[in-house]
Formats: structure tokens, sequence, C-alpha cells
């Protein structure tokens, strides 16, 4: 992880599985991190680097992937949702904001439906209301690009997944060295080969038809998205906003699905502006 802050580490028991759980800061709001598929808790170092300083941070690996142990249980949304408050717990938090992308916003969604009085806020990055929707959601260029990470050496194929994640201009900006650079830290091994942890987590997004979005109707919510998406559609973002009444709608200009990495200051200072308004909100309501 990044350099100015300290992480602490623990293993989290979960029924069959074994989770592997990093918290970071003392003070201030506190703030659960729920990743994608295929992607580690590492994926966001420049989130709890940003704002460990003076917000209580904790993420963890999902099951079966990363530092965590082997898979034993299933996978589902509604399973990592549970895992989701089962870290809540093992931190001794009765309330958290919770922010998860991609797949993870759709768990942090699980989450409050779980456990609506828990969840403070919720920010939902680059994400959808229903998991199958992704995938009929893609456009040709998303398509291609993804069939491309099947084909030829590995450098060509996370090239091809680095046109998939990030947006043009990151590409200019960054070049295709870097690029991938910035990506591979955030993924599991062997990602590219869709390891089985992998194609477990994409067949529970294509079980995953949405819910019931009434106990997100009072938690304020804020839905980020990269203008230059190829993985989640922003126009799913924006069916999701319309569900969620009061929910706050950005779309990132310079940025794909990959925004946390892109983006990172302006994804922690929208972060931060969120937290602040819930907790002030919060604090009127007594």
């Amino acid at each position: 992880m990044s350099e100015g802050f300290r992480a602490e580490g623990l293993r989290l028991r979960r029924e069959q599985d074994e989770l592997a759980v990093w918290c970071a800061g003392s003070q201030g709001p506190r703030v659960l991190l729920v990743q994608g598929t295929g992607t580690v808790g590492a994926s966001w170092q420049a989130q709890v680097a940003g704002l460990a300083g003076d917000h209580q941070v904790v993420w963890f690996d999902h099951r079966g992937i990363g530092a965590s142990g082997p898979l034993r249980g299933q996978v589902s949304v509604e399973a990592m949702a549970g895992d989701c408050v089962a870290v809540l717990d093992a931190m001794g938090w009765q309330t958290a904001h919770v922010v998860g992308h991609s797949l993870g916003g759709i768990v942090a969604q699980e989450v409050a439906r779980q456990e609506p009085r828990r969840v403070l806020s919720l920010g939902l990055i680059s994400t959808a209301w229903a998991g199958r929707s992704v995938f009929f959601g893609m456009g040709p260029r998303g398509l291609w690009l993804s069939l491309r990470m099947k084909i030829g050496p590995e450098a060509a194929r996370w090239r091809a997944f680095a046109a998939m994640a990030l947006s043009r201009a990151s590409l200019a900006r960054l070049g295709g060295d870097q690029a991938i650079a910035l990506l591979r830290p955030a993924f599991c091994e062997s990602f590219l080969a869709t390891p089985p942890i992998v194609r477990r987590q994409v067949a529970a997004l294509l079980r995953h038809r949405g819910g019931s979005m009434a106990a997100l109707e009072t938690i304020p919510t804020l839905i980020l998205t990269g203008a230059e998406d190829l993985i989640v559609d922003t126009r799913l973002s924006e069916v999701l906003a319309r569900k969620i009444p009061g929910a706050r709608l950005e779309r990132a200009a310079g940025a794909g699905h990959a925004i946390v990495l892109e983006l990172p200051e302006l994804v922690n200072t929208r972060l931060r502006e969120h937290f602040a308004a819930a907790e002030v909100r919060l604090a009127i309501r007594g």
C-alpha cells in the first residue's frame, strides 16, 4: 500500500471461508470499501492513502481471492454482502459509509438491503442496479476488446484490457507500459486467464437481477461514473440513479471504468464531500 498511513491486517473467519481484512486511520468517519470482479483490496490504495488521515477505513479481499483463504463457500452477491456485514462486526462498527466499485457497488446495495440502519451513506462507483445488465449493456468496442484480452501474448492482452478499463486520455498520458503497471496490482493473480474465482464472481453477476430499492430510499447516495466506461455503460448508472430518490449522479470526463485508479484525487474529493454531507444530515436528524 502507499506510504503515509499504517495499515493493520487481520484474518476473519466467515462461515467456511477466511477473509483477509485491513484497516487504517484512527479517527473520523468510518468507511468500508468494496471492490469489483477480479480485483483485490489493494485496488483501493489511492483512496486509503487519501482518506486514512482523518477517516477510519476498512477494506478486504473477497472470499477466495487475493490474500483471503481458498474458496469453500458459495459466491453470490448476497453472500459477499454478508461478508461486508461480518467485516463491520469484526471492527466493532455499528455503522459506516459503504463505498463499492463495479461488482462492489452491487454488493454495497445489497448490504443496504440487508442492514439499512448500518449504512450511513452509499458511494456507488462505475456500477449498476442489476449485475446481469452489465453484460447485456456492453457496446461493440468493449466486446471487441474483451475478445482481444483472450488472444496473443500476455503483454498484448494486458494492453487490450487497459484500453477497455481506462479512458483514451489516460492511455495517451500513461502509455502502454505505465497503464499496465497501474492496473496489474489491482487484480488477482492470473486475472487475464479468468481463474475459477473470477468465473464464480462473473456467474454471481449474471444471476443478479437487481432488487428492491425501498431500503435505499433514505440513504444518501453518490453515483460516480467515468464518461468513457466501456465495461459498465454510463447509461446503467443513469438507470441506477433513477431508482434511488435524491441520489447524486456525476459523470467524470477523462475517466473509464477504472476511475478509482485514473482520477483518485477526484474520487477522494467527491467521497469526502459526500461523507461530510451525510454526517451533517444525520446530525440534523438527530
